[in-house]
């Protein structure tokens, strides 16, 4: 059983995915099961369907959200032959590199004053519109944290992979310090280059005026999963997008793993989980199947993997590989892996001064 830590000021925590947001109001007077929670499209599958319901030229602008559906919303309506303008901000959704957007045909900027088409205005976190919805059930988001986990690459270098960039920003992070809840920021904090989280904490900042902590889906996940049980133990998030294995030992993450859910067999990674757990994956192999990378802090080999932990929404495709899986459900909820883990982070960061 996942142990939620002793707090005493509720907590907004979003877990934004590819598929999905995941949304907890976790209030420290109540059982969790009885806390608001809400599983929510993403915003860029949001937008994107906006987008394809849309006929005309477009004007985007807003804040830098995670790109998926909505970039290949919007080359699907370039390709109809409309115009699409977007503010800098908004493009880094597509690419940080903005030379990069416009060879899509995208016009970085306001559009002309005889423009006639459809405004989108982009944010990852809506709280006015999340406060209007609580209110009609009485509740208040009287909140003293609000929590987001994003899956950010950082703006990687000219001519530089953000694939192999983002790993090497985690990496960079767990060798640090690999314990997860050390990797979130509060907001002042957050690096220049995760140019997401920082256009995330100026939205939030316009309509909250308290503490901001952000902290990336990869790390949150696992922190959601962390439980009491014999070490060392394998974590695997098996999301819309990424699939993500740890090997856990004293609450620590001692390797880590990010592969592209679609490039995953059910067989494939079965054989890539074992390797994995006996310390035989390289980097090199997991980047040029066009996956992330691997890092090994502490080399350690799994002699029988008798402890998988598996959440995401395509745990079932772990079940199949036929290894031994128990499903995450902290709270009662898998859904709720994300939030909860953006808890415990807070916890930490407050409770204990980091």
């Amino acid at each position: 059983m996942v142990q939620l830590p002793e707090t005493d000021q509720k907590i907004l925590a979003v877990d934004i995915g590819q598929g999905t947001q995941d949304i907890l109001l976790y209030d420290p007077h109540k059982n969790i099961e009885n806390c608001i929670s809400l599983i929510l499209p993403s915003p860029t599958a949001l937008y994107g369907k906006i987008i394809e319901n849309a006929s005309g030229d477009l004007y985007i602008n807003g804040s830098t959200i995670g790109g998926g559906m909505l970039s290949k919303a919007i080359k699907q309506h370039i390709k109809k032959g409309y115009a699409v303008y977007m503010e800098p901000e908004a493009a880094a959704s597509i690419r940080d590199n903005l030379d990069m957007v416009r060879m899509l045909g995208i016009t970085i900027g306001s559009p002309p004053e005889t423009f006639a088409g459809q405004e989108l205005h982009l944010a990852e976190v809506n709280l006015p519109l999340l406060q209007s919805f609580l209110a009609h059930f009485s509740e208040a988001m009287d909140v003293g944290i609000v929590a987001v986990a994003v899956q950010d690459h950082g703006a990687s270098p000219v001519g530089s992979s953000d694939r192999m960039f983002r790993f090497e920003m985690l990496s960079k992070q767990l060798m640090a310090h690999n314990e997860p809840e050390r990797c979130a920021y509060w907001a002042e904090d957050v690096p220049p280059v995760f140019t997401r989280m920082r256009s995330l904490v100026k939205t939030v900042k316009k309509y909250f005026s308290g503490k901001v902590l952000v902290i990336d889906t990869a790390l949150c996940a696992v922190l959601g999963c962390m439980e009491d049980r014999p070490d060392p133990y394998l974590i695997v998030n098996a999301g819309n997008d990424h699939t993500l294995c740890a090997i856990v030992r004293n609450k620590k993450i001692d390797a880590l793993l990010e592969h592209h859910t679609a490039m995953l067999s059910m067989e494939k990674l079965r054989q890539l989980i074992i390797r994995f757990a006996k310390g035989e994956v390289t980097h090199q192999e997991i980047f040029d199947d066009w996956g992330h990378g691997v890092l090994y802090i502490n080399k350690g080999i799994i002699s029988s993997i008798e402890h998988i932990i598996v959440t995401g929404p395509h745990r079932e495709k772990m079940r199949l590989t036929g290894l031994p899986v128990t499903f995450a459900a902290p709270g009662g909820n898998m859904m709720l892996t994300g939030p909860i883990g953006l808890v415990k982070a807070c916890h930490f960061k407050t409770i204990l001064g980091k």
